[in-house]
């Protein structure tokens, strides 16, 4: 008796065990940020006379309206590409901020103190960094 029903628990344990659980994992496609370096000559600075600062515009074709929209746009300065300062900054006692719109960064120096400087008289180097993003619906 104990035979007949062992052949039965022993069919339906391997029934059970031959079961192969398989998981799938999808891989997230992760976009990279992207790097440009600038270098803004002296002769690029011009003046506006409305708020007494220094403006240069640096065209950029990836800064797309999609860019503009959603994704996050970082600005650094230096003078010898080694030591990067972040924008908005005091750098070398003259204030730098920036603005952007679709195609465009512009870059803006005015003295520390709000006083009208003379114009950046050397290279500056300008390091854009496009941080890819995707909005929350």
């Amino acid at each position: 008796m104990k035979s007949l029903l062992l052949l039965p628990m022993l069919m339906l344990g391997i029934l059970f065990t031959s079961c192969k659980k398989e998981e799938i994992i999808q891989q997230e496609v992760v976009q990279p940020n992207r790097t440009i370096i600038f270098e803004v000559q002296s002769s690029a600075w011009k003046l506006n006379n409305n708020t007494h600062t220094w403006m240069a515009e640096l065209p950029i074709d990836e800064l797309d309206d999609d860019v503009n929209q959603n994704s996050g746009i970082l600005v650094y300065i230096s003078g010898n590409k080694q030591l990067w300062e972040p924008i908005p900054d005091v750098y070398n006692g003259s204030t730098y901020i920036y603005t952007y719109t679709t195609g465009s960064i512009f870059l803006e120096v005015q003295g520390a103190d709000g006083a009208t400087i003379p114009a950046p008289n050397s290279t500056t180097f300008v390091k854009v960094v496009l941080v890819d993003s995707a909005p929350i619906p």
